[in-house]
């Protein structure tokens, strides 16, 4: 059973980006180019190396664009799974990939929306992610001044983010010299 979310349109992701009661932004840097670390990111691979999550799944043989539906798969208990279907809204290889929830398992998500910039910094070989997280839990925003109570939970939530994030160099391929034996 899936429960629709209330999308968001390309062109309404900045101002949801502030006006949404839970948002979130991390900021991390990776010892690896650009175009490998935006692999990651866009790839079906993203927040698979956490214990719980799948990772998300593309239609076959496709390159993701705008219009492109993704499922999001994390394994919670042996009875529950949760899963949402996301659309990316914009897709800027190798910089940029925004997408919004359009279904989930859960009721809880009436709009969610995230954004990943990769950004190569001045040391070469190296590229900083950007990841924006924002979501209008669907029952709480109608009580006044939600906004003001799930504002704290996302910045208590950011460090564990940050760590969750930094999971990204697993996937990247290793450098220097190996050990052998």
């Amino acid at each position: 059973m899936r429960f629709d979310a209330v999308p968001i349109a390309a062109d309404g992701v900045e101002d949801f980006f502030a006006t949404a009661p839970f948002v979130t932004r991390v900021r991390r840097t990776f010892d690896a180019p650009p175009e490998e670390v935006w692999r990651v990111v866009s790839g079906d691979r993203m927040w698979s190396w956490l214990p719980s999550v799948w990772g998300c799944r593309y239609p076959l043989d496709i390159t993701p664009t705008p219009g492109t539906v993704r499922d999001f798969q994390m394994y919670i208990h042996s009875w529950m799974v949760f899963a949402q279907h996301e659309q990316i809204i914009h897709f800027d290889a190798p910089r940029v990939m925004r997408y919004t929830a359009l279904d989930a398992t859960l009721p809880v998500f009436g709009s969610w929306c995230e954004e990943y910039r990769v950004v190569p910094e001045p040391e070469p070989g190296k590229a900083t992610v950007d990841w924006t997280l924002a979501c209008a839990p669907r029952y709480l925003t109608n009580i006044p001044g939600s906004r003001f109570l799930i504002r704290p939970v996302a910045a208590i939530l950011q460090p564990v983010f940050w760590f969750g994030l930094g999971g990204l160099a697993r996937e990247l391929p290793v450098r220097g010299p190996q050990r052998t034996g």
